[in-house]
């Protein structure tokens, strides 16, 4: 009899030891689920922002460009793309996204990436133009630093608007970001890079016409009645 009373406070001792590892094990998944889902919605609404920042840059090298038009160089860079929550926090949702969202999200901040430094190129040339320009005043090697600079600021609007459409497709299709080659979207996004191009060559043409002093301008009444 005692060594039955024994054989069941064994069992009902495992058992209690093995429901109890279950159940830590049920809450730990529960707990990596929740946060997951958190993270998952957090990127997301990181790309938002992106898409904020995206612009105020394009609307930085729209101005650069007018201002390589006007055969002049901008004396500051535009600052870069934030992308912390993604840098940090990615690989902690990464099982929980479908294929199509893990490729759309790498590519994304690929492009962020690029383009922050590609804007970094762009700073340390003008710090290499000023050095230039004070020690030597305008001369002929000024035109070259003048024309590798515009070259830098057409590829990094080029870079930042393909950044944007490609945030934006992700957040019109969250669920399935899926971009294949030849088909519809891809289509739609060759004929996007195509009209950025005239963007490009617009820009510069309208800054043919503007006089480079009115650069130096801070505030300038007339680009808020547009």
């Amino acid at each position: 009899m005692d060594v039955d009373e024994s054989t069941v406070k064994v069992v009902i001792g495992v058992a209690a030891a093995v429901v109890g590892w279950v159940l830590a094990q049920l809450t730990s998944l529960i707990k990596d689920w929740v946060r997951a889902r958190k993270i998952k919605a957090l990127l997301l609404e990181e790309l938002q922002d992106v898409e904020k920042e995206v612009d105020r840059v394009i609307f930085s090298l729209a101005r650069d460009l007018q201002i390589y038009g006007a055969q002049g160089i901008d004396s500051s860079a535009c600052i870069g793309v934030s992308n912390f929550i993604f840098a940090n926090y990615y690989k902690d949702a990464l099982l929980y996204l479908s294929q199509s969202q893990r490729i759309s999200y790498q590519l994304i901040h690929s492009l962020v990436r690029n383009l922050n430094e590609g804007l970094e190129s762009i700073r340390e040339l003008i710090v290499e133009v000023h050095k230039h320009h004070n020690k030597n005043g305008v001369n002929e090697e000024t035109a070259i630093l003048g024309r590798e600079w515009g070259e830098l600021v057409k590829a990094q609007y080029r870079n930042a608007a393909a950044l944007r459409w490609h945030v934006r497709y992700h957040l019109d299709n969250k669920r399935a970001p899926a971009l294949s080659p030849m088909a519809e979207a891809h289509e739609q996004y060759l004929q996007y890079l195509s009209e950025v191009e005239g963007q490009v060559e617009k820009a510069i043409k309208s800054g043919e016409s503007i006089e480079r002093e009115r650069f130096d301008e801070i505030y300038s009444p007339e680009s808020f009645r547009k």
